[in-house]
């Protein structure tokens, strides 16, 4: 397993740091003069923004996530540095994270739909750090940051193969390179592994299944091939059959009406709305489907988060093993991938949690710790 081959964790010695956040940050921000935008808009501008160097003279120990992806990143590499989170902390997280965790404030972030934090709480933290994604450079908000006694760091986080290098920088900028390391081997080793059984696929010539991701408790929204949101799709050696125009092709989610679908036709539907999951299979508009009629819908799991996508993070590389062994349970090298015992390991790397055989197949299951 991969875990056997990774340097054990070690805990690091914490050094106190204090910063000064000045007075007029606090006013201009406040006042709503920047900070605004969704996330699509936030990457266009990304474009004409180069990406800001991240310069950190000592350790932090309060540290912001400015997105979900990166914060749930923060959890698995130093959950005692977490300040704070963008939303509420989902139940099913309980008997994962810590304890602690659960009692920090929401703070929001720059995500989804033009959110942005709530500066009074950011500010009342006293952040040393800030993480964001390089999806959110944006001109006029590096020229504020740049007058913050803050450091503020971006990673790339575009697509999954992307982790491996971002939980390394992460390690570098909290100080712990060594579990930065570690994190990283685990997502590389993960990844050459779904990289391999994908060519396993082709070299065999064996058809690749169409998998439509369900959303809404209709059923009837979906991601765009080429979506961050559906990358576990092609990761899972599966195609995305919904196409879409060019400018909707990273950003969901985007409505489908069940004559589209039905054209579609799709070996395998996949979901993580469970009012959906339920009640799909008596949902008379879906009974023509082939994936209701032999019985290929998934429940996506879902603890500690949501492993499939919202958010799009590092989980989604397990989400890609479950996927591929329910879509390709006829060939021998996927039918035999042990996903219990790679999701014990990873939770004990990730998470520093131990889960039993009976607890890691629950979780796969879409349940959660008891």
């Amino acid at each position: 397993m991969f875990v056997s081959k990774i340097i054990k964790p070690r805990k690091q010695p914490l050094f106190a740091a204090k910063k000064r956040v000045q007075s007029w940050w606090l006013m201009a921000t406040l006042s709503g003069t920047v900070f605004g935008g969704a996330l699509l808009a936030q990457s266009a501008q990304a474009q004409d923004a180069p990406m800001p160097s991240c310069q950190i003279n000592s350790e932090a120990q309060r540290v912001y996530g400015a997105n979900p992806i990166v914060t749930y990143m923060l959890v698995a590499m130093a959950p005692q540095k977490l300040m704070g989170w963008n939303f509420p902390v989902s139940p099913q997280a309980k008997g994962i994270f810590p304890d602690a965790l659960f009692a920090k404030p929401i703070i929001g972030g720059w995500f989804g739909q033009g959110r942005t934090p709530n500066m009074e709480v950011l500010l009342a933290g006293r952040p040393q750090l800030i993480v964001m994604s390089d999806a959110m450079v944006d001109s006029k908000r590096q020229q504020l940051l740049q007058q913050m006694d803050v450091p503020v760091c971006y990673l790339t986080l575009n697509r999954l193969d992307d982790f491996p290098d971002s939980f390394r920088r992460l390690g570098e900028w909290l100080h712990n390179p060594q579990r930065g390391e570690q994190l990283a081997q685990a997502m590389e080793q993960l990844l050459a592994q779904q990289s391999r059984l994908k060519a396993l696929l082709q070299e065999r010539n064996i058809a690749l299944k169409s998998v439509y991701y369900a959303q809404d408790p209709n059923g009837l929204a979906s991601e765009c091939r080429g979506s961050i949101h559906a990358e576990v799709i092609p990761w899972a050696g599966a195609v995305n059959p919904h196409l879409c125009p060019a400018e909707q092709s990273r950003f969901g989610k985007v409505a489908i009406n069940i004559e589209q679908l039905l054209k579609y036709d799709p070996d395998a539907i996949v979901t993580q709305e469970r009012a959906f999951y339920d009640k799909v299979y008596q949902m008379p508009n879906w009974q023509g489907l082939k994936a209701v009629q032999n019985k290929q819908v998934f429940f996506a799991p879902q603890t500690p988060f949501r492993w499939l996508d919202r958010p799009p993070s590092f989980m989604r590389i397990l989400a890609a093993q479950w996927l591929m062994q329910k879509l390709y349970p006829h060939v021998a090298q996927i039918a035999a991938l042990d996903t219990v015992q790679t999701t014990q390991d990873f939770f004990k790397l990730f998470f520093q949690v131990e889960l039993s055989r009976e607890q890691a197949q629950t979780l796969l299951e879409g349940g959660q710790l008891s």
